[in-house]
């Protein structure tokens, strides 16, 4: 027999795919004996890890070395956990650790019909979550109704998991069964399947739910169930109407709990499905449930399921009905907007100064829609009244954006002006800038905000100008001035005055350095690093060597205690 031919990985790869500190952990787990039960099958790995609990990880190689892995452990943060770690390194080091197992096609073939019969009852009746898939692959007609019960317990029991990877893990295997049976032709079955999950993930998925489930993970699977159902509708002619109102009915709940959580994709697909497959006798029942839900929501929910109403007369070719269906359900918001497009501009603006014009982003869209409306007049007036009522909302940059727009940029750029006074920063000083340039008003304007700025004491800000206009002297005798300023400004004036103040700029960075470093963790360490690396370049360009290696010395002996800090430092070449 020829030698089997292994992919090769190497302990570089490793450590490039995780955390320095679960390398660290992993390895320690390595050489602790943690991992234990190992075998490969082809190019598979599985193992056992003894951790706080036992957990099980799996990996798969190609000829590139690693192409995926998992672990049962909760472990999030990106990379390979631990556990991981430890069975790759296993297999580096110790591969006769792993009892070889041959392919699945080769074990299974030497056994009898009976033999394979009795493994599976055996396997079922240690893992009865499993008994679906015997009822998957058992002969079946189809587009002939399924008992359905096997799996909805399967879903139930995965919902029941408290993270949302085994939540999510738990409930794939039932979306690759829909799918095999949507390829199989059976899309009955299939879309009994995707609805039973759309269902039950709708009731399950909570705002405690939503909170845990970072990734989307179990979103994803409701979107998966949406996007097949949406498949089986399509392949539905005949379908029964009962069954058909079931899963239009299940696509509107799973719509109704997305809204519920705020929108956050939840049931993506789902309103354009029932928009595609409903048909006018659908409607008939359909419509008087979203008429009801409307009258149970406010807002941006309310918004939406009027708009789903609107898009369906519009999609039938009502367009007036679907105005005189806004007009009669819509909120406050919705209606104003259709005024606008209608050209009924004070009914419009009446209703926005009634019920949004505590709304600053809904106020500035308003007048938007103005705009768009070719009335810039009535736009002007409107965002001006609602300066002068609500000053502390700010509407000064939409009406400087108004006047340059509108052939009075002197008049913005007091406006800008005004707004910088009052909020400066360094974005809103480089879009002044900018404008005032244009304007060719820049010198006299440049001088009045220094001096400004200089009396009130932005010196952060000062620094900033300082640096970007080129002033890095001026930059250096600003930091030097203002103590507090040293904590944030100091390395954007260490690389300003490297040219000409070298010495003053390997000072900057050693500070740095030595604050980061007491920090006392791996990121802080990293970082000091990279100013020490910044440290040894000036000494170099300043033929001051010998400095650089009593710095040096005296970092590595006065922190020899700090195995990490060693090496990053070893790591960065220092």
């Amino acid at each position: 027999m020829a030698k089997e031919s292994l992919p090769r990985l190497t302990q570089v790869q490793i450590r490039e795919l995780a955390t320095e500190q679960s390398f660290e952990r992993g390895k320690l787990y390595y050489r602790q004996g943690a991992i234990f039960n190992a075998m490969r099958q082809g190019l598979e790995l599985r193992a056992d890890c003894q951790g706080s609990t036992i957990y099980h990880v799996q990996a798969k190689l190609n000829q590139q070395g690693l192409e995926s892995s998992r672990c049962t452990c909760p472990y999030d943060w990106g990379g390979l956990c631990k556990h991981q770690v430890a069975l790759l390194l296993s297999y580096i080091h110790d591969p006769q650790q792993f009892q070889v197992i041959p392919p699945m096609s080769e074990l299974l073939a030497a056994h009898s019909r009976e033999d394979l019969v009795a493994l599976i009852g055996r396997m079922i009746q240690r893992h009865p979550e499993l008994l679906y898939l015997v009822e998957l692959s058992a002969p079946h007609p189809a587009n002939q109704p399924m008992e359905m019960s096997t799996y909805r317990r399967k879903a139930q029991q995965a919902l029941r998991q408290e993270e949302p990877e085994e939540i999510a893990e738990g409930l794939e295997g039932l979306v690759a069964a829909a799918k095999q049976l949507l390829e199989r032709g059976d899309w009955l079955n299939a879309g009994a399947l995707y609805h039973l999950l759309l269902e039950e993930l709708t009731v399950s998925y909570d705002y405690e739910m939503f909170e845990i489930d970072y990734d989307g993970d179990v979103a994803c699977i409701t979107q998966d169930a949406i996007a097949g159902l949406n498949q089986c509708l399509s392949k539905a002619q005949d379908l029964d109407a009962q069954v058909r109102r079931d899963w239009l009915t299940a696509l509107f709940e799973a719509e109704l709990k997305d809204l519920e959580l705020g929108g956050i994709d939840f049931a993506a697909g789902a309103s354009e499905a029932l928009l595609e497959w409903a048909t006018d006798e659908d409607w008939k029942w359909l419509e008087p449930q979203i008429r009801d839900a409307i009258a149970k929501h406010d807002r941006w929910a309310k918004e939406q399921l009027v708009n789903l109403l609107a898009q369906r007369q519009q999609q039938s070719g009502r367009g007036q009905a679907a105005s005189d269906l806004i007009h009669e359900l819509g909120t406050p918001e919705q209606r104003a907007f259709l005024l606008v497009e209608e050209g009924k501009f004070e009914d419009a603006i009446a209703i926005a100064e009634e019920s949004f014009s505590h709304l600053p982003g809904l106020v500035t869209q308003f007048a938007d829609a103005l705009l768009k409306a070719n009335r810039p007049d009535l736009a002007l007036q409107w965002i001006s009244q609602q300066q002068t009522q609500n000053p502390r909302y700010g509407y000064k940059d939409w009406l400087s954006q108004f006047h340059r727009t509108h052939g009075h940029p002197e008049l913005a750029l007091t406006m800008d002006y005004e707004e910088f006074q009052a909020h400066p920063s360094f974005p809103r000083y480089l879009e002044l800038r900018k404008f005032a340039q244009s304007l060719g008003a820049w010198d006299e304007l440049h001088s009045k905000i220094i001096q400004q700025l200089e009396q009130s004491k932005q010196t952060s800000l000062l620094i900033d100008i300082a640096v970007e206009e080129g002033e890095g002297d001026r930059a250096w005798q600003l930091l030097r001035s203002d103590p507090r300023s040293q904590f944030t400004r100091a390395e954007v004036v260490a690389k300003a005055i490297e040219a000409t103040h070298p010495q003053d700029a390997i000072a900057l960075y050693n500070q740095l350095a030595n604050r980061f470093i007491e920090q006392r963790n791996r990121g802080a360490y990293q970082s000091a690093a990279s100013y020490l690396k910044r440290v040894k370049a000036l000494h170099e360009a300043t033929q001051t060597q010998e400095d650089w290696r009593s710095t040096i010395q005296q970092i590595r002996t006065k922190y020899a205690r700090l195995p990490a800090l060693q090496d990053e430092l070893n790591r960065a070449g220092l």
